[in-house]
């Protein structure tokens, strides 16, 4: 396939992975996506699991692809390959991820390792600077600090549980996910204008 033609797979995965996991989280009764993950939606016994199971696959997949598509456009413009590389470990993490649901122990695993491909925006920022345009690099460093902000709201449960309250945290755990796949809808619309 045509790296022109994998590009579109970054915002197709953002896209999808936002509105379907909305329209997913829509479809139990008893969910809540204030309080509630998005994990919870495809967890062992929910009658989506399987739903679920082939949403997380499909949508690694279509990072994996994504990641594949920035590395060909990154050789073929000279540039580093590096934000590629960071980008496929998100992919894989969030292909593992549908392997094995909550509460499954490498679901956390997988979930955890997606703290590498976070990393992806000030990499593009570092190695890419404005080759996407003027804006590129601000953009860039934004999104990772959101990023960061989004990891540390997200892990404070574990080591500051009254930091805010917990009836909050599936809002807490959307921010962080939304703003990684609107980068990465971002980076392939980009990318696509320029290709």
């Amino acid at each position: 396939m045509h790296s022109n033609k994998i590009l579109h797979f970054g915002w197709i995965a953002g896209a999808s992975f936002i509105i379907g996991s909305l329209l997913l989280g829509s479809l139990l009764s008893d969910y809540n996506p204030i309080s509630q993950t998005v994990s919870e939606i495809g967890e062992s016994g929910s009658p989506l699991l399987m739903t679920w199971h082939l949403f997380s696959v499909s949508i690694g997949l279509l990072l994996i692809l994504f990641a594949s598509g920035i590395i060909l456009f990154a050789k073929k413009n000279k540039l580093s390959i590096l934000p590629g590389i960071f980008m496929l470990f998100y992919g894989l993490s969030q292909f593992g991820i549908g392997f094995y649901p909550s509460p499954h122990p490498l679901h956390n695993v997988f979930g955890l390792s997606m703290t590498l491909g976070y990393f992806s925006p000030l990499v593009f920022a570092l190695s890419w600077k404005n080759e996407l345009g003027k804006q590129f690099k601000s953009i860039s460093i934004l999104t990772f600090v959101l990023l960061i902000f989004g990891i540390f709201l997200n892990l404070t449960p574990a080591f500051a549980p009254t930091l805010y309250p917990l009836e909050y945290y599936g809002i807490v755990q959307r921010f962080l996910l939304f703003t990684f796949y609107l980068y990465a809808a971002f980076v392939s619309i980009k990318m696509m204008r320029v290709a």
